[in-house]
C-alpha cells in the first residue's frame, strides 16, 4: 500500500493502484475526500485518461442499468462506488469530484480475471 495524493482536494488515499477481482463478481471501492467538499457531487469516471473518461455514475444521478452504484458518507468524508457484473472490459476508473474550477480525480485499475492463477 502507498499514499497517493493527486490534488489538495483529496485526502491521501490508502489503496492498491491495481486491484484484482474475478469476472462476474462485484467490487466496492472507497474514495476519500477533504471535508470542505462534502456537499460537492462525487462520481465514478470510466476510462484510462482523465480528460476523456466518461461518467459511470454520480451521487446526484442513479445509473439506470444498475451496473454502478454510488453512496456518499459525508460524515466520514468517503464515497463508495460499487461495480457489478465485472468483465475484462471493466478496467480503468477514476474516483471523481466536481469542483467549480476543475474536477479532480484519483485513478485506479481493475484486473478482472477468470479466477485462475497467473504464472509468470
Amino acid at each position: 500500500m502507498y499514499c497517493q495524493c493527486y490534488s489538495i482536494l483529496w485526502e491521501c488515499i490508502l489503496m492498491f493502484s491495481c486491484i484484482s477481482v474475478k469476472a462476474g463478481k462485484s467490487i466496492s471501492i472507497p474514495c476519500f475526500y477533504h471535508y470542505q467538499y462534502r456537499d460537492h457531487v462525487k462520481y465514478l469516471c470510466k476510462g484510462y485518461f482523465w480528460r476523456s473518461c466518461k461518467y459511470a455514475v454520480k451521487t446526484n444521478e442513479a445509473d439506470p442499468s444498475g451496473k454502478y452504484l454510488i453512496s456518499d458518507d459525508k460524515k466520514e468524508q468517503i464515497f463508495t462506488v460499487t461495480i457489478n457484473h465485472l468483465t475484462n472490459q471493466n478496467t480503468d476508473y477514476w474516483c471523481g469530484l466536481k469542483n467549480t474550477a476543475l474536477d479532480n480525480g484519483v485513478y485506479f485499475q481493475l484486473l478482472v480475471t477468470n479466477g485462475k492463477c497467473l504464472f509468470l
